[in-house]
């Protein structure tokens, strides 16, 4: 990539791949994951649902909202940096808004206004979850072990990073889950 980048002749078109490559992977799985774990947190009490049935009901849907939120914390990034972040903290819950709302499902409420509702009631709890597994421990891992992501030279290192990156996902996102769930309990008329 480096090679390809430092080319006298310009950027090949390799780069272009890869760079499209990584935009689409980093849309597509980490709402595929985030899914699988939604499922399996919303099937706790009952396994009458399959993934597949789960994936027709919301799927679409998450990518949709998912995608909305995204471009609101785009258009709000392009005011400023700190605006934009906290539109990333207020929209982190359209996922569980959309696979686990009643009043999302009965179309009474825009996810992105639910989650920020939820939000704005527990911000100072979401912001330190998001910050210590979004920012923080990642953070740590690549200044500790980035020599380690390199799959060529070192694959089972590279492997077991990826386990513990996914894994950190599927915690953060078991906890933010909780968290929704018991706001939507205590506030159910809003959510």
């Amino acid at each position: 990539m480096e090679t390809a980048l430092r080319d006298p002749l310009g950027v090949q078109t390799q780069v272009i791949y890869y760079g499209f490559f990584s935009i689409l992977s980093s849309v597509l799985f980490p709402v595929l994951l985030v899914s699988i774990a939604l499922y399996a947190l919303n099937n706790l009490d009952s396994t009458t649902r399959t993934l597949q049935d789960f994936w027709d009901k919301y799927l679409n849907q998450m990518y949709i909202e998912t995608l909305r939120a995204w471009g609101k914390t785009l258009q709000w990034t392009l005011l400023l940096i700190i605006p934009g972040i906290w539109k990333y903290v207020e929209l982190s819950m359209v996922p569980f808004v959309v696979t686990s709302s009643q009043a999302y499902d009965e179309g009474r409420i825009d996810a992105l206004k639910g989650s920020a509702q939820v939000v704005r009631r527990r911000w100072f709890v979401i912001l330190a979850i998001l910050v210590l597994f979004h920012l923080f421990i990642p953070g740590v891992l690549t200044t500790v072990f980035d020599a380690y992501r390199l799959i060529w030279k070192t694959p089972l290192q590279s492997l077991l990073l990826s386990a513990l990156d996914t894994y950190l996902l599927l915690v953060s996102t078991h906890i933010l889950f909780n968290i929704f769930r018991s706001e939507v309990r205590r506030h159910d008329a809003h959510v």
